[in-house]
């Protein structure tokens, strides 16, 4: 898996080179808390899991100088997952079944940050191409889906900044469908990483 992200990393280096929009590139890690809805067709009826907690990975490269807009592209490695809980009524015992499903995911954001002296927060928002290659529910190998987070990036370390972010992922096209049921996935994401900045961003910068 390491080296399959190296690869690809590398793979977009020739458009990093180009110094005066690359702003930096950095790695994250985190937890992923999932959950899916499923829909019957008949009987119509609706079920949701309980949250599962999985964990994700991420490299990232920032582009375009502005102090407000940039543009974050994204590779990331996911686990979303499911948990379900069941009573037998004889045994008056309960089981416990979790589902796991991993993607490969390129993801591209519109970033939307505020500098201040000692801090950055921004939000970013857009689409991630995921690529299932391992689902015990056979879900669909190419997946399309929204993504919206928060962050903070503290700038006081010269080229290295530490940074957190939160996210929502909802599912809006279905992950799984066929005559009589749909699934949905809805995903929440906490990560903490390092940003490496070619030239620092230790302080606002000015603007003529």
């Amino acid at each position: 898996m390491k080296r399959f992200l190296s690869i690809l990393f590398l793979l977009s280096l020739p458009a990093i080179i180009q110094a005066q929009f690359f702003q930096g590139w950095g790695i994250m890690a985190g937890g992923t808390l999932g959950r899916q809805k499923w829909k019957w067709v008949d009987p119509a009826a609706k079920d949701k899991s309980k949250y599962l907690l999985r964990y994700n990975g991420e490299v990232f490269a920032e582009f375009f100088d502005n102090p407000t807009y940039r543009w974050v592209t994204e590779l990331q490695y996911n686990v979303k997952g499911a948990k379900w809980k069941s009573i037998p009524g004889s045994s008056g015992g309960s089981t416990t079944l979790t589902e796991q499903n991993q993607y490969i995911a390129w993801n591209n954001y519109l970033m939307i940050r505020q500098e201040l002296v000692s801090i950055i927060p921004y939000a970013k928002v857009g689409p991630r191409l995921e690529y299932v290659f391992s689902s015990p529910q056979s879900f669909s190998k190419i997946h399309v889906c929204p993504a919206a987070g928060v962050g903070v990036e503290f700038v006081a370390f010269g080229p290295v900044a530490l940074i957190t972010e939160a996210w929502w992922v909802p599912d809006v096209l279905h992950s799984y469908k066929d005559s009589n049921l749909t699934i949905k996935q809805h995903c929440w994401e906490l990560r903490v990483g390092i940003k490496f900045s070619p030239g620092g961003e230790s302080c606002p910068k000015v603007y003529k």
